[in-house]
């Protein structure tokens, strides 16, 4: 068995879309958010991308990220997947696209990312359901406000 040492988590950021140059590697994060606001619950957001940035580790590692709420028994996405860094000073950045995330209630939500079974990282997500205003008729735009 070789030796690995666990990484160190540098960002865990949630936005719309991340654009990745194909030229120079480059990412661009666009539309940055930690809060959901929506006009109707369940809410179903169409696109949601994460960036996981880590450092420090060495050899081959188990990473998840997952989504979860204190009020719901299952969590509202996980994805599963290994990680391997050459030397220490290595820089991994990771992009998670996930597609029609459905989040069933209003409240905080961790988004965490776990590595060996370990929590590395974690943030919160806020969902707040607005209230319907009298020029809005009811049902007509389930947007997110950011």
């Amino acid at each position: 068995m070789s030796y690995s040492e666990m990484p160190i988590g540098l960002a865990l950021i949630s936005c719309d879309t991340v654009i990745e140059d194909r030229r120079t590697g480059k990412k661009s994060l666009i539309g940055l958010f930690g809060q959901l606001n929506v006009q109707k619950l369940p809410y179903l957001h169409p696109s949601l991308s994460l960036l996981v940035s880590l450092t420090g580790g060495t050899g081959e590692h188990a990473c998840e990220v997952l989504c979860s709420n204190d009020n719901l028994k299952v969590s509202v996405f996980s994805v599963k997947g290994k990680i391997k860094f050459d030397h220490p000073q290595q820089v991994i950045d990771m992009v998670f696209q996930l597609q029609s995330v459905r989040f069933p209630l209003a409240g905080t939500y961790w988004i965490k990312f776990i590595v060996d079974e370990m929590p590395l990282m974690m943030r919160p997500l806020a969902v707040t359901q607005r209230k319907p205003s009298a020029t809005t008729p009811e049902g007509a735009d389930n947007s997110p406000e950011k």
